[in-house]
């Protein structure tokens, strides 16, 4: 579980650096509802892939695979694991 906590501490600290809230952002929150948009979803995406060493595949790039913090979380461990 420890590991989880961290990859969800990791995550949500870079979607704030990205989206420049200073606040918390709730676990399902729409992230969308607070500024990302496709540009910063393509920048996220290639942040999580060079930084957990993963890569998503073509038809998991979706908006709503990357709409919350959870989704990311859930996505980027089911990579690890």
């Amino acid at each position: 579980m420890p590991i989880l906590i961290n990859l969800r501490t990791e995550i949500e600290s870079k979607v704030k650096e990205l989206l420049q809230v200073d606040g918390n952002i709730q676990l399902d929150q729409d992230l969308t509802s607070i500024g990302l948009d496709s540009m910063r979803s393509v920048g996220l995406i290639v942040d999580l892939e060079t930084q957990y060493n993963i890569s998503f595949n073509d038809d998991e790039l979706l908006t709503e695979n990357f709409s919350t913090i959870n989704k990311i979380v859930e996505r980027v461990q089911s990579k690890l694991t």
